[in-house]
């Protein structure tokens, strides 16, 4: 069991490591970053060590590539967005909508395996902390109902947190008033909560269907293991 929680650790710090965008231009300069938006023609991409998005014209891309794999421009065009004329006809809800589905959120893929190696490390650390109390012949057991719940709840609550910061809005152009503003900021971070929601949600289905594998195939390994053992004893003592 403990290898596979070390497992899904690994894969969690590769997918940590790996957890940029890349923007290669015209002129072959490439960058690794992230990307926030594409506002008609204008792309916003804050390359690393860099302190805010850049402005980089869609006509200077050659290719921009998602972590994911997505390709969003190939040699200058971009790729399933609205034109800026489309774009402009759009209300400032509709704007905020279409902005928030391309921001890059799949950093919320590794919820999932956040939350399982947490909860998994609190059931070992329960355990651990009863075999020693029983040594010592102590009474001070840490309850198992009281205990799972709560480490179920931080371990739920704690990735949440750790992933959720505010992302910073790069407001149109052509939304210059406060009313405007606010029906953006408030459309554009409902969206997001809801992607943020939906990738939870699929990537902790995932961790817990490896788990549940897992912890089954250990359970078949050691049953085999088990009645191997104890065949084994039963011919030694049938001999003459």
């Amino acid at each position: 069991m403990r290898r596979y929680i070390v497992l899904l650790l690994i894969t969690g710090i590769v997918w940590a490591q790996t957890d940029f965008d890349k923007l290669v231009l015209k002129d072959g300069t490439t960058y690794l970053g992230e990307y926030s938006k594409t506002e008609g023609k204008i792309v916003y991409f804050k390359p690393q060590n860099a302190f805010d998005f850049q402005p980089i014209p869609v006509k200077r891309i050659r290719r921009l590539e998602l972590k994911d794999g997505q390709i969003m421009i190939v040699g200058g065009k971009v790729k399933n967005s609205l034109t800026l004329e489309e774009y402009q006809k759009l209300s400032t809800k509709e704007k905020a909508i279409y902005d928030a589905n391309l921001y890059n959120l799949n950093k919320w893929a590794l919820y999932g395996p956040m939350s399982t190696i947490l909860f998994g490390g609190c059931v070992l650390l329960k355990d651990y902390f009863n075999k020693k109390q029983i040594l010592k012949k102590d009474m001070i057991r840490l309850e198992s109902p009281i205990f799972l719940g709560g480490s179920l709840a931080a371990s739920l609550t704690i990735p949440y947190f750790v992933l959720n910061r505010k992302e910073k809005i790069n407001f149109p152009k052509s939304i210059m008033t406060d009313s405007k503003k606010e029906i953006y900021e408030q459309a554009y971070s409902e969206k997001l909560r809801q992607r943020k929601s939906i990738y939870a949600s699929v990537s902790t289905t995932v961790a817990v269907v490896i788990v549940a594998v897992a912890v089954a195939s250990f359970d078949i390994n050691m049953s085999s293991s088990s009645s191997g053992g104890t065949t084994g004893k039963g011919f030694t003592g049938l001999g003459p």
